[in-house]
């Protein structure tokens, strides 16, 4: 069995055993719940940045808006758990279906900023609608039954769901960076001109990757609402954009499990910290700075690159995109 496989069952069964081992580490499963779910919209973030090279700086608003698709959904429709779910990811897929076309043919920073835009205009309607989201003091998001009404939910089992939800979206996100697709987006971010240049239409899989980073956000975004019991206008806000991409950076952009650790380190540490100093937002800061300096290509990809191990984004080599005919030929039949 190879490292990286002991490597992924450890880390699947020390999650498993959280809850037993709650009392004794003093993390709450709750916070472990969050950290979870903030992975799922950090691997949409590094979908974007550590695969196809942009910066995803307007990520929060498919996070935001499937967290309002799952609350208005509950409050006006009165829906069961894995309908509202659909419900956010389906608003955050409508809301990457009108920002997309715009941003498909921008690149760099132009994207990131228009992106900026695109989620403060979903912001200012979260915002201004008071009568619908609540406006500036939010609105509350009851915890729905499961699928039958006698079905409560206890934070251990939402624990639970949330473990199997991020278990099965790893595995989906795995298996898209790894397929032509997924390479495809590496050959954009490493060489667009050439991508260009093998008959691919670059803007074409910009689009898609667009559109399932809305999903994983918009999937996180929706769990998150029933795990907090309320959503606000500032779960849209740009702020929270850089919080998702400041934690795939801290764990390791272009990595598939970079984004747990860092999302583990944001929301583990600013538990912590908030509860021994007013300031923890200085501290948080400091531990970031000291993360980033001591590991440059983020805590995952740096331990994998010291240690000799595989392409630290899971991507080909450069000649193996440019050379093989069966890469182009898939996208092109």
């Amino acid at each position: 069995m190879s490292r990286g496989r002991i490597f992924v069952l450890a880390a699947i069964a020390l999650l498993a055993l959280e809850p037993v081992m709650a009392p004794y580490i003093r993390v709450d499963v709750t916070i472990v719940s969050a950290a979870l779910l903030f992975t799922i919209a950090a691997m949409s973030a590094n979908l974007l940045l550590g695969y196809t090279g942009l910066p995803p700086f307007g990520n929060a608003a498919f996070f935001g808006l499937g967290a309002y698709g799952c609350a208005l959904s509950i409050k006006y429709l009165n829906v069961h758990f894995i309908t509202a779910t659909l419900f956010g990811m389906v608003a955050a897929l409508l809301g990457a279906l009108i920002v997309a076309p715009f941003l498909v043919r921008r690149r760099g920073i132009y994207f990131g900023l228009l992106s900026i835009a695109f989620g403060q205009v979903f912001y200012f309607i979260a915002y201004r609608f008071t009568d619908v989201t609540g406006g500036e003091d939010g609105m509350a998001v009851p915890r729905p039954y499961l699928v039958v009404s006698a079905f409560t939910f206890k934070e251990t089992t939402f624990y639970y769901l949330s473990l199997a939800v991020f278990i099965i979206s790893i595995v989906i996100f795995k298996l898209i960076v790894q397929s032509p697709f997924g390479r495809t987006l590496v050959a954009i971010r490493q060489n667009e001109l050439r991508v260009r240049y093998l008959g691919l239409d670059s803007n074409r899989f910009v689009f898609v990757a667009i559109l399932i980073s809305a999903l994983f956000a918009g999937l996180s975004g929706a769990l998150s609402a029933m795990l907090n019991g309320f959503i606000a206008p500032l779960s849209l806000d740009w702020h929270q954009s850089g919080d998702f991409v400041l934690a795939t950076i801290l764990g390791g952009s272009g990595t598939v499990w970079g984004p747990l650790i860092g999302s583990l380190i944001y929301e583990i540490g600013r538990d912590i910290i908030s509860t021994i100093t007013p300031y923890w937002q200085i501290f948080l800061g400091a531990l970031f700075v000291a993360c980033v300096l001591g590991f440059p290509r983020g805590i995952l990809g740096t331990i994998l690159a010291r240690v000799g191990a595989a392409p630290l984004s899971n991507e080909p080599e450069e000649a193996n995109w440019t050379q093989s005919p069966a890469i182009v030929a898939d996208h092109r039949g």
